[in-house]
């Protein structure tokens, strides 16, 4: 489903600079317990209010998000960031699950020419290596902490005026400072909010809900997360191209409902399925 809608000419315009495909990778947590779930969890030590610390379990999960749109982002892939056992001396972490997604992304897309996209966790010489053995490009939040070369460089750039100060950035008309004349690639940099924005927040506290625990199986959890990304390309398509839809002006969690409620109740009918045989183009806002 992602590849035909890769082909789809409808979609060239969201690329970068008319060429890259825009990929945002992230992480986030999605169940959390008291006591060991399996022997895939991740462990870690927190403080409670009372000064003791205490041993918890979670399951995290990287997600890759493809930039379609400025309405669509949906997943290219999805890497389960676990241990491997029980007995393992470290965690499995976001970098190491990074470099396993990009691996799988290179091998199930080898002609794309990607734009990676993340935070400064990932500005790391070991993904901008992959990066460019790969030929992808890719733009990294930088952080003086991680890269305090590159913010030493940066300071000295703008203290002898080598920059510009521009306003009006984005939605939040916001203020910057760069160099070398790469607003567009600020512009573009800004998008690895979609990610947490479009992706992860509405997943979350929308209509999916993807933090509520529906089995306590591993297999079966990654299964309804998997499932639950298929849903959301579906919706996210037709939100986007159903005018009817934009005139209700009700909210997703509401067009969700209605939806399921009408695959419940509404018969199919033969011109209903002769309608699905038929060639049919949809044109996006």
């Amino acid at each position: 489903m992602v590849k035909n809608l890769i082909r789809n000419k409808s979609f060239y315009k969201g690329r970068l600079l008319g060429k890259y495909w825009r990929v945002i990778i992230d992480g986030t947590g999605l169940f959390y317990f008291r006591e060991k779930h399996c022997e895939n969890c991740l462990v870690t030590k927190v403080e409670r209010e009372d000064g003791k610390k205490e041993t918890r379990y979670y399951h995290k999960v990287l997600e890759a998000k493809l930039i379609l749109s400025e309405k669509i982002v949906i997943s290219l892939g999805t890497e389960f960031i676990e241990n491997e056992s029980e007995d393992v001396s470290k965690n499995d972490c976001e970098l190491n699950a990074a470099k396993r997604l990009l691996k799988r992304i290179k091998k199930e897309y080898p002609r794309l020419m990607f734009c990676i996209q993340g935070d400064a966790l990932y500005a790391a010489e070991s993904i901008m290596e992959l990066c460019r053995k790969n030929h992808w490009e890719y733009v990294l939040t930088q952080k003086e902490t991680r890269q305090p070369l590159l913010e030493e460089s940066y300071e000295w750039i703008k203290e002898g005026n080598g920059g510009e100060e521009v306003s009006g950035i984005g939605k939040e008309r916001g203020q910057g400072y760069f160099v070398n004349h790469v607003e567009e690639m600020v512009e573009a940099g800004r998008g690895r909010w979609k990610i947490e924005n479009e992706g992860f927040n509405n997943q979350k506290n929308g209509i999916y809900n993807i933090e509520h625990l529906n089995s306590y199986d591993s297999t079966a959890m990654k299964n309804h997360y998997l499932i639950t990304q298929i849903a959301d390309i579906l919706m996210q398509l037709y939100l986007s191209w159903n005018p009817l839809i934009r005139e209700l002006g009700q909210s997703k969690k509401n067009t969700s409902s209605r939806l399921l409620e009408s695959f419940r109740r509404q018969t199919v009918t033969d011109e209903d399925v002769l309608y699905i045989q038929r060639y049919t183009t949809v044109y996006l806002e």
